[in-house]
Order: structure tokens, then C-alpha cells, then sequence
């Protein structure tokens, strides 16, 4: 089960980051990785472009032309420490958002049994 377009919105920024932090890609690889990571199912890949120029733009990544595949070259995206920094701030706020997320949805599960 894939997530929503509004919660892959959400997602997308700190999923890119991850993703960049694993290891430098261009675009085509990072729509395959989102996908695999249940995000990018049905995204429009432009929302992804506008993301890494974004990212660019603001010192979180940085890009370099790949020429030494078949084709033509490719903008690979790779990420700054700034964008590491980003990354590990939002990733130390995970465990207080999914015990949020918890509490919600038990408390939604108990109204749904007492209807």
C-alpha cells in the first residue's frame, strides 16, 4: 500500500535526502527509489525536479554532469553537509512524531469501536 499524493508530499523532501545521503543519482533513478520506498507510485516526476532544484538552490544538494553512460548525460544530484544536517534534524524528531501518529490513531480506533 502506496501513500497518499498529500503524505508523499510530506515525505518527499526528507525521503530525497535519505536517499541522497545513501548515494549520488539523477532523477530517473531517484523516481525508481521513491517508488520502492512506496512514495513515488503515481507522483508526477516534476514535483521530484522542482524538489532538487530547490534542494540545489539552497546548499542542500549539488549536482554535476554524468557524460560516461549511453545517452546523454545526466545531472546527478549528490548531498552537502548542509543537507546532512537537514537530514539528521529530521530524522531525530521521528520517534516524538510516530508517538504522535500512535496516539492518533489508537484514539481514532477506540472512537470507531464505540460508534
Amino acid at each position: 500500500m502506496g501513500l497518499g499524493p498529500n503524505s508523499a508530499r510530506l515525505l518527499l523532501r526528507p525521503a530525497v535526502l535519505l536517499l541522497l545521503a545513501e548515494e549520488p543519482a539523477h532523477g530517473y533513478q531517484l523516481m525508481a527509489r521513491l517508488r520502492e520506498l512506496g512514495i513515488g507510485k503515481g507522483m508526477d516526476p516534476s514535483l521530484l525536479y522542482r524538489l532538487l532544484r530547490m534542494l540545489e538552490s539552497s546548499g542542500l544538494a549539488e549536482s554535476s554532469l554524468d557524460d560516461t553512460g549511453a545517452g546523454p548525460a545526466r545531472k546527478v544530484y549528490r548531498l552537502t553537509p548542509q543537507g546532512r544536517e537537514l537530514l539528521d534534524l529530521w530524522i531525530s524528531g521521528l520517534d516524538d512524531a510516530l508517538e504522535i501518529l500512535e496516539t492518533l490513531k489508537s484514539r481514532y480506533q477506540k472512537m470507531e469501536s464505540n460508534r
